[in-house]
């Protein structure tokens, strides 16, 4: 049986507190799911479009733990943290089930590549 970790490394990361939507660039604060400067843990990324990753992160409106997909523009402050919350442990083994299990190298690279991904 295998054994669910306590903790974990990972990729932590704040939502931007203004971005721009629309093709007016209208400002905005946060994102859609997620309010300005909440902290997020970034679990994965699409390397091949290197401008999105996966996060789990509290949702705005219901409080409760949420795995999405965003572009990486609407992060910033990149930095290795430890996960202890049950839930987002959860996620991140259901998002890797039938892969590769997420390790601290991979959320290593992970934080090498995201800062060059939001310069492009």
């Amino acid at each position: 049986m295998k054994q669910d970790p306590e903790s974990l490394r990972c990729v932590k990361a704040k939502v931007v507190e203004i971005r721009s939507y629309g093709e007016e660039h209208e400002p905005r604060s946060g994102t859609k799911h997620f309010k300005a400067g909440a902290k997020v843990f970034v679990i994965d990324a699409y390397w091949g479009m290197c401008d999105a990753v996966t996060v789990i992160g509290h949702h705005r409106a219901s409080g409760r733990y949420a795995k999405l997909d965003m572009s990486v523009m609407h992060l910033s402050d990149f930095a290795l943290t430890v996960v202890y919350s049950p839930k987002a442990l959860a996620l991140i083994d259901q998002h890797f089930s039938g892969r590769h299990p997420y390790t601290e190298d991979y959320a290593e690279s992970l934080l090498e590549v995201l800062p060059v991904w939001q310069r492009r």
